[in-house]
């Protein structure tokens, strides 16, 4: 495998919280992970979520876990500016605080304001508020405009020590953006030595999923809009971007390049001639898990021992529940909740199943694929048509019939079931460390090679 240039590598996501963000979590951590296998020493994850610092810490090991002490560097926004708000100080204007808006407290360890963030109520797009961000210092207040003011002084200050560190006022620094809204706030940073190479996590288009669909919503249509900003931009898969470039256009930089997924375990003797069908998602519309509790009942019809278990968690979880004690499936159907022994779970089951209406890439595909789990899916774009293959069954979106006569056959057909395993086994190496890490380190080499783009 080709090294990686010769720069810093810097991960920005919003927060690293695989409880709360699921497989958006898990493809953050996967990054990380990436570049060490290419050879990056030390990559820095930049977090910039406010909360406690002892929990963000916990969920920031969790999502690791798998990682040496040592081989990350993490950092956060507001935990440096409680630690030393001096530098902030330094960098904002002379103002005080919008008195028509709310500000959120952020305190030192003695309890003094050093910060104030204003607070947008009910507004998706809050972080492009250039309400005056408040500072706090001795010779009293100064503001800095906004979110993207405070997130491009950080920024900048980061990398300054970076490069202070190396002794290279010039070194090349390589930003991956994991969240559209930081990629909106930095899209327009100066600096010809940074390179912005920004990630895709999911479907740009509204159900149901076809090029010509609209748009989910603003967010996506503003971040299209501020393609030509970025160095490089990474879709999940080829036919994401496909669809992108026959709608709006291509770009140099662009790639298609998958999240790639750990090895998965090796199955128990005999495990896979059970009846357990398994779901992995955060329990959320996009996922449409009601629709697997609705068509369970005719597969139990057929298959009376077969058994979902469905693990991850979300807003939905009660009405989940509600609607599998209305089915009456409560013996058949469970709901786990966030759990750490998922691919225990995929190493023990016979089928995966999902049942999403759409998908950027779907990582617990990868996984079930990685493990030897036939998959059941909806034919949606983008993730399930692009990777599962021969290692599964993909069935016609909202075709809920089609989707419980699969798992009732790849339940009750072992011969079928083991042909679909080794099956699935094949398509997880596209998905591995060593198939991305190439493409990856190339894409980076020409990022580097090239001027920057603003």
């Amino acid at each position: 495998m080709p090294s990686p240039p010769d720069a810093d590598f810097l991960v920005l996501t919003s927060r690293l919280a695989p409880r709360l963000d699921g497989g958006y979590a898990v493809a953050v951590a996967s990054r990380l992970r990436l570049l060490r296998s290419i050879g990056v020493t030390r990559p820095l994850l930049l977090t910039f979520d406010v909360g406690d610092a002892d929990e963000r810490a916990r969920e920031v090991r969790h999502a690791l876990r798998e990682d040496p002490e040592g081989d990350i560097e993490m950092r956060n926004l507001y935990e440096e500016v409680v630690r030393d708000p001096s530098w902030l100080y330094e960098q904002a204007q002379e103002g005080g605080a919008d008195p028509a808006t709310a500000y959120r407290a952020i305190r030192d360890d003695a309890g003094a304001e050093v910060v104030s963030l204003p607070v947008i109520r009910d507004d998706p797009d809050w972080h492009l508020t250039r309400t005056p961000v408040v500072v706090r210092g001795e010779r009293g207040s100064r503001v800095l405009a906004g979110f993207r003011a405070l997130y491009a002084a950080w920024l900048t200050r980061v990398v300054a020590e970076l490069r202070a560190r190396a002794g290279d006022d010039e070194r090349s620094v390589v930003v991956i953006c994991e969240s559209k809204q930081i990629g909106e706030l930095i899209a327009e940073w100066v600096d010809p030595n940074v390179r912005i190479v920004h990630t895709v996590h999911n479907s740009h288009l509204a159900a149901p999923c076809r090029p010509s669909a609209p748009l989910r919503d603003d967010g996506w249509r503003r971040w299209l809009g501020l393609l030509d900003r970025f160095d490089a931009v990474v879709w999940p898969t080829p036919s994401q971007e496909d669809d992108v470039v026959e709608r709006f256009g291509a770009h140099e930089g662009f790639a298609a390049i998958p999240t790639p997924i750990a090895p998965g375990l090796e199955p128990p003797a005999r495990a896979r001639e059970g009846t357990d069908v398994v779901m992995v998602n955060r329990l959320v519309d996009q996922k449409r898990v009601d629709t697997a509790i609705a068509l369970w009942p005719s597969v139990v019809a057929r298959v009376p021992d077969a058994r979902l278990h469905i693990y991850g968690d979300g807003p939905l979880r009660s009405a989940l529940q509600n609607l599998i004690e209305e089915r009456g499936v409560s013996g058949s159907v469970h709901l786990h909740g966030y759990s750490d022994r998922v691919r225990e779970a995929m190493a023990t089951s016979a089928v995966f199943l999902c049942t999403s209406i759409f998908e950027g890439q779907n990582l617990a595909i990868g996984e079930a694929l990685a493990s030897g789990l036939p998959v059941v899916a909806f034919d949606v774009c983008y993730g399930p048509r692009d990777y599962v293959g021969a290692g599964g069954v993909l069935v016609a979106p909202g075709d809920t019939d089609g989707v419980a006569s699969a798992l009732t056959a790849l339940l009750t057909d072992e011969g079928a079931r083991e042909e679909k395993s080794e099956r699935a086994r094949e398509q997880s190496l596209l998905l591995t460390l060593e198939a991305v890490g190439e493409t990856f380190t190339r894409l980076l080499e020409d990022v580097v090679s090239r001027p920057a783009r603003r």
